[in-house]
């Protein structure tokens, strides 16, 4: 896609780091790490979002986000937060920057996870395979638990807000703005040495 910043990456910027490369995807730090400790997966293939893989695809990016999820409880000592902001129609409105599939992968556990499930109305689902095909926000959270919401307020860039408000950091949710350079530098020292 030509105007997509993460088919279009620029290799040689350090925050495009590649963590590690699978058949199907590549693992990067985070450009707006509002914590060390923060990675996105996004497909090799110009794809829009998660619902949009095949079986295949789609089991290797479960085996992804598991490996993951252990890694950062063994350096952080405590399993992150999952999310997605997903857009399988690239014209309807959405909550994502980016229409390139990108899931994130954050070193953060909310400090009242319910108030986060209430104000996005997330409802808890059974794996990722029945996902609708419209617009959503997937989220796992520390526990393992996947839930989904379709009924939100379209805000771009709506859970990197509420991070940042959870960090008392509200102004700095905007990875445009503020990309915290030593945090993605952390992230690839303790992801990759």
């Amino acid at each position: 896609m030509i105007n997509c910043q993460f088919c279009k990456m620029d290799k040689s910027l350090f925050y495009n780091t590649k963590i590690e490369e699978t058949n199907n995807f590549i693992i990067i730090p985070c450009l707006g790490s509002l914590v060390p400790g923060y990675i996105l997966i996004l497909p090799k293939k110009h794809t829009y979002c998660m619902t949009n893989f095949d079986e295949d695809i789609l089991k290797e990016y479960n085996s992804i986000l598991e490996k993951y999820r252990e890694k950062f409880k063994k350096i952080y000592g405590k399993y992150p937060i999952v999310f997605e902001h997903g857009t399988p129609d690239p014209c309807g409105i959405c909550a994502n920057c980016v229409i390139h599939a990108h899931t994130h992968i954050v070193n953060h556990n909310y400090k009242n996870e319910e108030e986060i499930i209430n104000k996005l109305n997330l409802v808890k689902i059974n794996g990722l395979n029945n996902i609708e095909k419209r617009n959503y926000i997937y989220y796992k959270n520390p526990q393992g638990i996947d839930y989904i919401t379709y009924n939100f307020e379209p805000i771009s860039q709506i859970m990197r807000i509420f991070i940042a408000n959870d960090l008392n950091m509200r102004e700095k949710y905007d990875w445009r703005k503020y990309h915290f350079d030593d945090n993605i530098k952390k992230t690839i020292k303790d992801l990759i040495g």
